[in-house]
């Protein structure tokens, strides 16, 4: 399963909790998974990294919220997440998780 996170250096400040938010879902969805990260920095790198804004995660080329809807906007800005909380620029953790188990059904053939 390939992991992979596009961060920018708008939402720096949210690094470490997104960083524990993601870590915590692989454990939940017993994933042993590396995650490849990356940093940008301009608009221009976000094409080319498929950003939607930081963070964007994906499983298996799937982004977290999205799936196969995903927007074509690319954006070295600051993502917000609709969460029962309000907007936060931190995904919940269910969200991954489910994205994971999704990912786990593909791999098994369901």
């Amino acid at each position: 399963m390939e992991v992979t996170m596009v961060l920018t250096e708008l939402g720096k400040k949210w690094h470490d909790e997104i960083r524990g938010v993601l870590k915590a879902a692989l454990e939940e969805a017993g994933v042993d998974a590396q995650v490849q990260e990356t940093v940008i920095r301009a608009d221009e790198e976000s094409i080319d990294a498929k950003c939607i804004g930081s963070p964007t995660i994906r499983v298996d080329g799937f982004d977290v919220e999205y799936m196969e809807r995903e927007p074509e906007e690319r954006s070295a800005g600051v993502r917000y997440f609709n969460t029962m909380a309000g907007w936060k620029p931190v995904p919940e953790k269910g969200m991954i998780v489910r994205a994971l188990a999704r990912a786990k059904e593909r791999e098994a053939g369901r």
